[in-house]
């Protein structure tokens, strides 16, 4: 079997995705915040100091800086690795981006 091209795969072996998984990607690609935003939409909902926490014990430099430096952006490696430090779902997180894209 060729799993270079994927046009000669199997059917049942290629990942096809819906029209409502395109969208939520999409929707999700243009999830964006500040970090003053996300930053108030976590001290609302309770979890600033959870995430800080979860920053600050990483030995991930990389981490620490997307944490003081960078804007948040919902399909980043870094919300996605947060939140799943949180036990947060993925409707979770975007319903957290939905609340700070409101913070002005």
């Amino acid at each position: 079997m060729d799993t270079e091209n994927p046009e000669l795969m199997p059917e049942e072996e290629t990942a096809v995705e819906t029209h409502e998984e395109w969208a939520l990607r999409k929707r999700r690609e243009r999830m964006q915040v500040t970090r003053y935003q996300a930053k108030a939409a976590l001290f609302d909902a309770g979890l600033l100091d959870q995430c800080e926490a979860v920053v600050a014990g990483s030995d991930d430099p990389q981490l620490k800086i997307a944490w003081q430096e960078a804007g948040f952006i919902r399909r980043s490696a870094f919300v996605d690795y947060v939140g799943a430090q949180l036990n947060m779902t993925p409707e979770q997180l975007d319903q957290l981006f939905i609340a700070a894209s409101k913070i002005k």
